[in-house]
């Protein structure tokens, strides 16, 4: 059997993949040739179909099964945690290939012709319904009418944005890859965790000195630890100049990508990138993104003016600099309130909080999770069988550690959809994060790493819950600014009262995390909360500003317009060498462009769901039967405002947000 043979063999089977196999050198040599072959039967097919006669088709009919989209999906997954010049290689070489024929069929009159037909010429039920909806729709969005100069034009145009993007990407892991420093003064790092110093020895241990990467969890530890202020700077202002000089600048390519993204608003009819960008989402203009923002802003603010007159007070500072906040505050939480966040990371063990989450999601979703001890790409990947009433619903995989090459954040995928026209194929559906791993021993987690694990297995589990057997309505098609509800969500059993008696363990003595502490850490639930909105709140209106207002026409004037946004709206004035837009991935990369709000949007909707949560007690099996039967496996069949609705039985009040911030 040749190697092209036993991919397509691995492929078409219905278990996990061997991606240990398809991740291998022999067929990422030959994966290029694959590709172009899966591509070309689906182009074949997609000739086939149109020729079809309208009386020949059904709603199944418009049903691809083929594994381009499955072996795609997989090879950019590998590129994205393990970043190589032969996976970087084969991505840009075919992204412009399947790029056309999405642009051929997004712009095919004649399939549009075939999906309205069967919409309204044959028998179909909600869910199909739905999606067929949602397609016409979407063809409408794209004005399939436009005469084919301005159509040829969006095609271009959906080309380069797509290639521009993976380069503002890839500009970013590469220059985080390359990024080192050194100290060799002990001094001021004696008090950084043991487990960070301890890989920063090893790092440089022939040489005697500390050497830290780009490692979010090092950043963390020099910004709360570190005693010297000089090098508590550098590190701040070389994460925020991030790619906006030498070889991996950026800036051109944000210029382009605003510029694009504007003409191709335009030419649909748009005033704006934003106002496209916000057509499937629950916000209804910019304008009531920006109201909303604001008002936020300036309580967020008000309290971040409170939490700083604290730290001032205490320290006998007249001023304190952004590099230094994390600091004195680590200090004075030690100091003035007895709450030292080293001592709480001990009791998040990650296998034991991995554990609990099982055990708690596998209680209230009515679910069980099988470890299976598959042979992957990396040793530390978790591979897992999710079962429901006996049956097996998805595959599910945990990538949890950083390591360079890795792109840095966390995220949750589906790199196998639900079904496919002819055989039933379980999903499988991927968490990657970048914890450090401790080089001995157990490794522990900071509670806000405990919320990312949990928040990113929310939008696993929300992918894998659902009645419906289609994918395309699935929990990661969503209106954008709802997706993150269910996610979102799932942090609170991590951080409420009830939660830490259950979850938090000592990684050494195994004992319960004790009453005082929880006391303490309730106490403290406010803390420098306004200083976080406030961030995100700056986030959220560049975001909006750059893609609703007039655009910058050459980088010095992009450079201005963003440290202008940045110092209209953030607590602390930058200088002209604050430029974090230059790695800003979530709206250059992501699909959050004109919807960074959505994490604040979707946050409001959360707590107040939580809220009646509470009401109803978080742990009662009544509770988890309401929201999984009106929101988690619900999917996209209904409006995100009607699955709201239905949980709470009425719209939405932000009164549990503004409680949860103390604002």
């Amino acid at each position: 059997m040749t190697i092209k043979e036993k991919v397509i063999k691995e492929l078409d089977k219905k278990e996990f993949p061997d991606l240990k196999l398809l991740f291998s050198e022999d067929v990422l040599d030959i994966s290029l040739e694959i590709l172009k072959d899966f591509l070309e039967e689906e182009r074949k097919m997609f000739s086939d179909f149109l020729l079809k006669d309208n009386s020949e088709i059904n709603f199944d009919s418009f049903e691809e099964d083929t594994n381009l989209d499955y072996f795609w999906s997989l090879l950019n997954h590998l590129d994205n945690v393990d970043s190589s010049e032969k996976t970087r290689n084969i991505i840009e070489e075919f992204r412009p290939l399947l790029q056309d024929f999405s642009n051929e069929v997004a712009y095919s009159k004649e399939y549009f012709e075939k999906l309205v037909y069967v919409f309204e010429n044959t028998n179909l039920n909600n869910e199909e319904k739905r999606i067929l909806e949602k397609r016409i729709k979407a063809f409408k969005d794209r004005w399939i009418d436009l005469e084919k100069e301005k159509q040829d034009r969006l095609k271009f145009l959906n080309k380069e944005l797509s290639n521009l993007s993976d380069k503002f990407s890839n500009n970013i892991v590469d220059e985080e890859k390359d990024y080192e420093y050194l100290i060799t003064d002990f001094e001021i790092i004696k008090n950084l965790p043991s487990d960070v110093l301890e890989i920063a020895k090893k790092a440089w241990e022939e040489k005697g000195g500390y050497l830290f990467d780009s490692d979010p969890s090092s950043y963390t530890a020099i910004m709360k630890y570190c005693s010297d202020p000089e090098t508590r700077e550098e590190f701040e202002k070389s994460r925020n100049a991030r790619c906006s000089n030498w070889k991996y600048d950026n800036r051109e390519i944000v210029l382009s990508l605003l510029n694009l993204k504007d003409e191709k608003a335009k030419l649909l009819w748009y005033k704006n990138y934003a106002e496209l960008s916000l057509k499937d989402k629950m916000a209804d203009s910019p304008e009531q993104v920006f109201s909303l923002i604001n008002d936020i802003s300036q309580k967020a603010k008000t309290k971040s003016e409170k939490d700083l007159d604290e730290i001032k007070q205490y320290f006998s500072l007249n001023y304190i600099n952004s590099y230094d906040v994390a600091y004195y505050s680590t200090i004075l939480k030690e100091e003035k309130y007895s709450l030292d966040e080293k001592e709480i990371k001990k009791y998040f063990e990650f296998e034991n909080t991995l554990s609990y989450l099982f055990s708690f999601i596998e209680e209230f979703y009515w679910l069980e999770i099988k470890e299976l001890k598959n042979e992957s790409y990396n040793e530390n990947v978790r591979i897992y069988e999710i079962y429901k009433n006996g049956e097996l619903l998805s595959y599910y995989f945990l990538d949890p550690y950083f390591r360079k090459g890795k792109r840095p954040w966390a995220w949750a995928d589906n790199l196998r959809e639900k079904t496919r026209l002819w055989v039933k194929k379980v999903p499988v559906v991927v968490n990657v994060c970048n914890f450090q791993k401790s080089l001995n021993g157990k490794t522990t987690i900071y509670m806000r790493d405990a919320e990312t694990l949990f928040h990113e297995f929310g939008h696993a589990i929300h992918e894998m819950l659902s009645e419906s057997k289609y994918s395309e309505l699935s929990g990661f098609w969503v209106e954008w600014d709802f997706v993150e509800l269910p996610s979102q969500l799932l942090e609170n059993w991590v951080s409420s009262k009830e939660s830490l008696k259950k979850i938090a363990k000592h990684v050494d003595s195994w004992e319960f995390i004790s009453d005082e502490l929880i006391e303490k850490m309730e106490k403290l639930k406010y803390f420098m909360t306004g200083l976080f909105l406030s961030r995100q709140t700056e986030f959220s209106i560049l975001d909006m500003t750059i893609y609703s207002k007039e655009l910058p026409s050459n980088i010095e004037e992009l450079d201005k317009t963003m440290l202008d946004i940045v110092n209209q709206n953030s607590y602390f004035k930058r200088d002209n060498d604050y430029k974090m837009y230059c790695s800003f991935n979530h709206i250059f990369w992501w699909g959050y462009a004109a919807g960074y709000y959505s994490y604040m949007w979707a946050e409001m909707l959360e707590a107040d769901v939580f809220s009646r949560i509470k009401e109803m007690w978080m742990f009662s099996r009544e509770t988890w039967e309401k929201l999984f039967s009106t929101i988690i496996w619900q999917w996209t069949r209904k409006k995100a405002s009607e699955l709201f609705y239905d949980f709470m039985w009425r719209d939405l009040d932000n009164k549990a947000f503004i409680e949860r911030y103390g604002i």
